[in-house]
């Protein structure tokens, strides 16, 4: 879990994304963004999203990324894409043709309620078999993790069906349906995982090719022009430092906590749940007092060293424009523009 955290580690590299300037990469994730939102306005109109993931799949090969490493950061969108075309499936509100009509459908409740109690009850006979000395070691395996969280969902499902229907008569026949797959749902589906995986990893692409300071230089300069209406853009971009600055040092100590834990006995994967939480306590009990003493320090660092959120500072990353930036700039703004019109 906690190597699975990318923000604010930064990879070096000599590569162009890691020679661009920081302000570069932050305008054009926020163009990905208008771009995006205003493709969303013209349906069945693909030539935007496939250029700008084009594009950052191109600016992930010129980096030097490992595509292992940002696939074990994306994974939970496989767990986003479910649940979308679970709402997919429930219809559109917007009128557009049907692709895919299912039902209304009329069972009698007593076979459905059978066999929904027998499922439900089956998966939670496995769920409580991890809680048994012999059968522990079987969940172990990843293959089995994922089968509990089917188990859990297959639970909770059975629970909200008895709750719903409860009191109704064996012979009263249940209306399922009906479940309308629409060309506007199928669009939804498509374009929000599309927009989902492009951000993202333009996101990953940015914090793990750029420095935390020079980010916040290119934020600073960016927002300059909020000084005129006394916006305080300077205290911003302390906090953000702060914040990124020191994720990869909580990620660092929150792992040696584990670590020592771990040689004391601690288990937080296995046991019961009361045993799991006073497990889980005991972690993030050190870790939320180290993080209160971090602070406490830092803030007397800041006061030592007089420290005036108010004066200027000099920038140490950020410099002009180069040749570089204004090539790639053109080339993205070009290509995306194109592609709205194409």
């Amino acid at each position: 879990m906690v190597k699975n955290i990318p923000l604010g580690i930064f990879y070096p590299g000599v590569s162009i994304m890691h020679r661009l300037q920081a302000r570069t990469k932050l305008f054009l994730v926020v163009w990905l963004v208008i771009i995006l939102v205003i493709a969303n306005q013209r349906q069945w109109h693909f030539a935007p999203y496939i250029v700008t993931f084009v594009l950052v799949m191109s600016g992930i090969m010129v980096s030097g990324l490992s595509l292992r490493e940002l696939w074990h950061r994306i994974k939970f969108l496989v767990i986003i894409m479910f649940a979308s075309a679970l709402f997919s499936l429930l219809g559109s509100t917007q009128k557009s043709r049907i692709v895919l009509r299912i039902g209304p459908l009329f069972p009698d409740y007593g076979p459905v309620f059978i066999c929904v109690l027998l499922v439900g009850s089956v998966s939670l006979c496995l769920l409580l078999t991890g809680l048994l000395p012999g059968l522990r070691q079987i969940w172990r395996y990843r293959i089995m993790k994922w089968l509990r969280f089917v188990f859990v969902l297959i639970v909770i499902i059975t629970v909200l069906f008895l709750g719903l229907t409860l009191g109704t008569a064996p012979n009263q026949p249940l209306v399922l349906g009906p479940f309308l797959l629409t060309e506007h749902s199928v669009w939804i589906l498509m374009t929000s995982f599309t927009v989902f995986v492009v951000l993202y990893l333009s996101s990953l692409l940015l914090t793990m090719t750029t420095l935390p300071i020079a980010l916040v230089e290119a934020m600073t300069i960016l927002l300059s022009p909020l000084r005129r209406w006394k916006w305080p853009v300077d205290d911003f971009a302390l906090m953000l430092l702060l914040a990124l600055r020191f994720i990869p040092t909580l990620l660092n100590e929150a792992e040696q906590l584990m670590n020592a834990q771990t040689a004391r006995g601690a288990d937080t994967t296995h046991g019961t749940w009361q045993e799991r939480f006073q497990s889980m306590s005991m972690f993030f009990l050190p870790l939320l007092h180290s993080s209160l003493r971090r602070a406490s320090e830092l803030a007397t660092a800041l006061d030592a060293r007089g420290y005036q959120s108010d004066e200027r500072r000099t920038l140490l990353h950020e410099t002009t424009l180069k040749g570089i930036d204004y090539c790639v700039l053109c080339l993205v703004v070009i290509a995306t523009t194109g592609a709205l019109f194409f």
